[in-house]
């Protein structure tokens, strides 16, 4: 920080993705691509009952590598719709 250089980490979460897309491509019993994921969001008791998108990851990496996010540094975030709370 002395020197002007921000570092943080983003943690990333369950996130829909093609590598998703394929696994329910090969389970003849997964049924639709939107029951797929809700179970898997289920399953690992995601907080806010889904999985990710990738923009909503996106999203912060954006922001913190803008102007708005130029008094944020050390910091461990986690995208992970609450999984890996803070206590």
């Amino acid at each position: 920080a002395e020197h002007g250089v921000l570092v943080n980490a983003m943690h990333v979460g369950l996130i829909d993705s093609d590598q998703w897309v394929r696994r329910h491509a090969a389970d003849p019993n997964a049924g639709s691509y939107e029951q797929y994921i809700a179970a898997m969001a289920a399953e690992r008791k995601i907080p806010l009952g889904r999985i990710g998108r990738a923009e909503e990851f996106a999203n912060m990496a954006c922001f913190l590598a803008s102007d708005a996010a130029s008094y944020i540094t050390g910091v461990s975030i986690n995208v992970d719709g609450g999984a890996s709370p803070v206590v």
